[in-house]
C-alpha cells in the first residue's frame, strides 16, 4: 500500500538503526584525567608509554618514537665516546631531550585519542576553574591546529611553485620566510577570533553548571596505568636518592 506524502508514519514503522561496525570498533583511548594525572607524574619511563600507546592501537607512531628515541641515545654516546669536548654540550642535548621523550609520546598520545569535549567534562568534574580549563583546551587543541596550518599553507605553496624543502631554505632563507610565515601568522589571528566566538557562543562565562555530552568513567585499565605510573614514579624517587 502506497504511502502519501503528507501522512505521518505510524510509531510502529519507525526502524531504530542499530550501531555500525564503525561505531563498535571507536578509537580507544584512557579516560581525560587518567592521561592528566599520568602526564604530570611520567618521568623517564619508556615502558609505560608505549603500553599505553598499544592499548591505544598507536603502533605505527610507537615506531617513530622509539627510532626517536634510539636516534638520541645512539648520537649521544657516539658523541660521548668521541671525546671530542666540542661535542659535549652537543650530547648533553641529546641526553636530555631523550629523558624528556618520555613525556612528548604520552602528551601526543592524550591529543590523538582525547576529545576535547572530553577533556573539558574531566576538567569540570575535577572543578578546575573555568578560566583554567578554558586555557588548558586552548593549550590542548594548538599543536593539531597548528600542524594543520602549516601543512595547508605547504600546500599552498607548492600550487604556486614554490617548495618548501631544506634545499629552498638554504638558498632564499628570507623568501622562505615571507612566502611561510606571513600566511601562517594571518590565519593565527583568524583562528584566535573563532576560538573566542566559539566560546561565548558556548556559554563558557556562564554561572549556572554546565551538562556534557559526554560520561566519563574510571576503568580497570585507568586505574592499572595510574598505579603503574606512581610506582614508576616511587621507584625514580628513590633511585636519584640513593635508595635503592
Amino acid at each position: 500500500m502506497a504511502l502519501s506524502m503528507g501522512a505521518p508514519l505510524p510509531l510502529n514503522a519507525v526502524v531504530q538503526t542499530q550501531p555500525s561496525a564503525s561505531a563498535n570498533a571507536a578509537p580507544r583511548h584512557l579516560d581525560p584525567r587518567t592521561s592528566l594525572a599520568v602526564l604530570v607524574m611520567i618521568n623517564v619511563q619508556m615502558a609505560l608509554t608505549v603500553v599505553v600507546m598499544a592499548y591505544c592501537r598507536r603502533f605505527s607512531a610507537i615506531v617513530r618514537w622509539l627510532a626517536f628515541y634510539a636516534l638520541f641515545a645512539v648520537t649521544a654516546q657516539l658523541f660521548v665516546a668521541s671525546g671530542n669536548t666540542l661535542l659535549s654540550p652537543f650530547a648533553a642535548s641529546l641526553l636530555m631531550y631523550r629523558h624528556v621523550l618520555p613525556a612528548f609520546m604520552f602528551a601526543f598520545n592524550m591529543i590523538a585519542t582525547t576529545r576535547l569535549g572530553e577533556l573539558a567534562c574531566a576538567l569540570q568534574a575535577m572543578h578546575v576553574p573555568v578560566n583554567v580549563s578554558v586555557a588548558v583546551c586552548v593549550a590542548f587543541r594548538f599543536l593539531p591546529t597548528m600542524g594543520r596550518e602549516f601543512s595547508a599553507v605547504a600546500d599552498a605553496m607548492k600550487t604556486r611553485g614554490i617548495a618548501l624543502t631544506p634545499r629552498s631554505v638554504v638558498r632564499h632563507p628570507a623568501k622562505t620566510a615571507e612566502h611561510f610565515l606571513v600566511p601562517v601568522i594571518a590565519r593565527l589571528g583568524q583562528i584566535a577570533d573563532e576560538l573566542g566566538n566559539a566560546v561565548v557562543v558556548r556559554g563558557v562565562g556562564a554561572s549556572a553548571h554546565r551538562t556534557s555530552y559526554y560520561h566519563l568513567r574510571v576503568r580497570a585499565i585507568d586505574v592499572a596505568c595510574l598505579i603503574a605510573a606512581m610506582v614508576l614514579l616511587a621507584l625514580s624517587v628513590c633511585f636519584r636518592a640513593g635508595v635503592l
